[in-house]
């Protein structure tokens, strides 16, 4: 099969490698459309970094839908040709420790683990193995392109469970990339009565609004914070998600608009140790919460959440997809996605 290898920083090279063949409780999948995640562009800026154990060259892409090629022994209730959207290889938990016990998965110590090796969903190839049970059937009326950013939705959902939404909240999403605007969305559903998104591009920012937020603060042009303050009465949100991570200064100013008992959820993934002034979090009794990646939320999958609402029509995944590349151009589609000021991306899509 044909397959991206990763040989470090913008070392993409397409070649021919064996095609796996999936063993008890697995099954191959034919991949139809995968995302190019934030998380897939560390080790592409910078070649010290990237997935951990999966040494180089490697195969990776872990946002991805396709059709059931094969099934290995013992899998049931999945059949050849099915189409699937997939909860990701590095997201298999032991099963056995206290936190895969409880729902939360994605704390594993073991997570990605499987007889002592490392895992990863290989989306950015023809076929990738995959755990059946982590292979959700999709609907007629749901597009294989939708159902690849399924991830960035579960993201969402789990961010919103973490940090709670209700009727009477303001919400703060700062960041209007895929994650963000997913987010956004999410906690529309969930009953959130304002949301205000802050980016530092237009084109996102107007899908922000096409999408349902009530306004919109381009913090390239003002203080994010301020106009925070001055869209809430002085008092800010009271909830605030910070969805940008990397080199951005976003982490403290999540804090600084979060009104007096307002709630932090900090989902973007820094390169570098963050500074907070404990003071300011301290004398509003700010909560600041951590989101990673995403589990069982009451014993539901939260993957199983985002297709929920997807299919169901309260959120709306395809106006996020902005490029496609075949796997062929992949070089192509990661630059684009590492410089969407100059791609104009929001969500790229690989399509072996």
């Amino acid at each position: 099969m044909k397959a991206a290898m990763f040989y470090g920083g913008t070392d993409i090279r397409v070649q021919e490698v064996a095609q796996p063949v999936p063993g008890p409780g697995e099954v191959l999948v034919r991949v139809r459309a995968a995302g190019v995640c934030g998380s897939d562009l560390h080790g592409y800026r910078d070649p010290n970094r990237g997935w951990p154990g999966l040494g180089r060259p490697n195969m990776t892409g872990h946002e991805l839908a396709g059709e059931i090629a094969a099934l290995g022994p013992g899998v049931v209730g999945l059949a050849a040709g099915q189409r699937v959207g997939v909860e990701p290889r590095h997201l298999v938990g032991c099963g056995h420790c206290r936190w895969c016990r409880q729902g939360a998965y994605q704390l594993c110590p073991e997570l990605g683990m499987v007889d002592g090796k490392r895992v990863h969903s290989t989306g950015f190839a023809e076929y990738s193995l995959e755990s059946a049970e982590k292979c959700y059937s999709l609907p007629e009326d749901l597009s294989i392109e939708e159902a690849a950013i399924l991830d960035v939705y579960a993201v969402a959902v789990h961010a919103v469970h973490r940090v709670p939404v209700s009727p009477v909240d303001t919400v703060v999403v700062l960041g209007v990339g895929a994650i963000g605007l997913a987010i956004a969305q999410v906690a529309r559903a969930a009953g959130a009565g304002r949301v205000i998104a802050v980016g530092r591009r237009e084109e996102p920012l107007a899908l922000a609004r096409q999408l349902g937020c009530d306004e919109t603060v381009d913090s390239a042009r003002t203080d994010p914070v301020e106009a925070v303050r001055t869209l809430t009465g002085g008092e800010g949100a009271d909830v605030v998600f910070e969805a940008v991570g990397g080199t951005a200064p976003t982490f403290a100013q999540a804090s600084m608009m979060a009104a007096p008992g307002g709630r932090v959820g900090i989902v973007g993934s820094f390169v570098e140790p963050q500074v907070l002034d404990v003071r300011v979090c301290m004398r509003k009794e700010v909560s600041l919460n951590w989101v990673w990646s995403y589990g069982l939320w009451q014993g539901v999958p939260e993957f199983q959440v985002a297709l929920d609402l997807m299919t169901g029509g309260r959120v709306d995944a395809a106006p996020l997809i902005s490029h496609r590349f075949p796997l062929d151009s992949i070089d192509q589609a990661f630059a684009a996605a590492a410089d969407k000021r100059a791609s104009g991306a929001v969500k790229v899509l690989v399509i072996p």
